[in-house]
């Protein structure tokens, strides 16, 4: 399970070193091979699955209807921005430009941890939305009723 939130910082080829407490078990876990794409939800930042994880994901949301345009749309974001990655000998992913840019992402990002998965948040957009989630009782995030029975 991942958890916890890092502060790191990305170079200028849009690299990133993952948190040294996951790199071992992801080698393990992966071989180091993971899928970044776009979250699916409102929020502008990106999701980070191991493989393993990703596979699983994706077979759930290949299988929503190809006749609603909700599911379509959905598919189309979700699964079109998505982008293999692997981890090199030094713990560093390459972060894809169109999902940089998707996410706002420049030097400085937060690494989170959400028991699956990561989220890559450019640093400014999660500390603002770090303070607006301490001021709210929660989001209002309504599923469609097809959709609930995703874990992504």
């Amino acid at each position: 399970m991942y958890r916890g939130a890092n502060q790191l910082k990305v170079d200028g080829k849009g690299r990133m070193a993952l948190p040294t407490r996951y790199r071992e078990e992801l080698a393990e876990r992966c071989n180091g091979s993971m899928v970044v794409t776009v979250n699916a939800t409102a929020d502008n930042c990106l999701w980070l699955y191991p493989m393993d994880v990703w596979e699983q994901v994706e077979k759930q949301v290949n299988k929503l209807s190809s006749m609603k345009s909700e599911h379509v749309k959905f598919k189309r974001f979700f699964v079109g921005y998505a982008a293999d990655v692997e981890m090199d000998k030094t713990g560093r992913i390459l972060l894809p430009p169109a999902l940089r840019e998707f996410a706002q992402i420049d030097k400085q990002i937060h690494f989170v941890g959400q028991g699956n998965k990561f989220e890559i948040w450019n640093s400014s957009d999660w500390e603002a939305d770090c303070n607006e989630w301490l001021m709210e009782s929660a989001k209002d995030i309504v599923p469609t009723p097809d959709m609930e029975e995703l874990q992504l």
